[in-house]
Formats: C-alpha cells, structure tokens, sequence
C-alpha cells in the first residue's frame, strides 16, 4: 500500500511541476489547416471554421498565409480570446476579406495581448489552406492537468500515512500475542 502512495505522490509532484513549467517553454511553432471542415454543396455553399491557438505573448510576430483553392471567397479573423469569450474592447490581430480577384493572403502582424487567440476562416464554396507562423508553448494544453497533479499529491500522502497506521496496528497485535 505505501507503494501505490510513493506513486500517486511522485506522480503528482511530476504532473503539477510538468503542467506548470513546461507551459513556459515557447518555441517557433507552424500550424497548417485545410478546409472546410465540411463538404460545401448547392445548398449548404459556406462554412466557418474555427479554433483557438495557444497563449501567445504580446508583442509577439504571427505570420499568416491563406490560399484558397480559387479566387475570392475567403475572410480570416483573429482575435484575442479568454475564459471562453473574445476579449471585449480588444482590436483584432488580422481581419481580412478577399477581393475577388484574390487567391493568396499573407499578412505578419503583431499580438495586442498576451492570450490566446481565436481564428475564424468564412468559406463560401472555396477550399483553403491556412498556415499561421509564430511563437507560442507546445506544452500549452498540459495547464488543465494541474489540477489533477495537486489532488494525487494529497491522496499519495493519505495513502501513505493510513498504511503507518495499519503497520503500527499491526506491530501492536503482534506484540499483545506475543506477550
């Protein structure tokens, strides 16, 4: 039993110190995405796909290509985004629309807050290809585990200490029947 309590202590301090220091790590990161994320029919003709990229610090450089799979059709926003929302009051980072004649859009721009960042692709019977450039934490996502890390670290030590408990209870009998 002291076993599995050395494991779930060690295992929780591996995961808070894992969720909260490798989150601080920021690396030169490209994301690709095709879309839609849907097949664009007569009657079904746009779509808009979304998603959040990790926290990205201020002031940081996100280099964004969109090409689409002919001219015109496409529009890209991204905006800063917490708790769920995008941040009231915030100007967005790029908010583009092609021309009609338009196939290709590159933009570098800066960050306004250190956030995450949601991006927002509408599709009106077009295919695209999207790559964003910049530089944020691969490990960005192992923040929720935190969480998980603090409460295996308090149930290792119970564990821990009830199995003291049951070793001095133990010794106890075995000395009354020795006696």
């Amino acid at each position: 039993m002291r076993i599995i309590g050395n494991f779930l202590t060690i295992i929780g301090i591996l995961v808070v110190f894992s969720s909260t220091v490798l989150p601080i790590v920021k690396l030169p990161q490209t994301l690709v995405k095709t879309g839609p994320s849907v097949n664009l029919t007569e009657s079904n003709n746009y779509w808009i796909d979304t998603f959040v990229l990790p926290t990205i610090d201020n002031d940081t450089e996100v280099v964004v290509t969109l090409r689409g799979g002919h001219a015109g059709s496409l529009g890209i926003t991204i905006i800063p985004f917490r708790d769920g929302a995008a941040v009231v009051g915030a100007l967005p980072v790029i908010n583009y629309i092609f021309d009609p004649s338009q196939q290709t859009f590159t933009a570098s721009a800066r960050t306004t807050m250190k956030s995450e960042y949601f991006v927002s692709i509408l599709s009106i019977r077009n295919n695209y290809t999207l790559t964003i450039n910049s530089i944020w934490s691969p490990f960005d996502s192992l923040r929720a585990y935190v969480y998980l890390g603090l409460s295996a670290i308090p149930a290792g030590l119970l564990i821990i200490y009830y199995d003291r408990i049951v070793e001095k209870r133990d010794r106890m009998y075995r000395n009354a029947l020795n006696d």
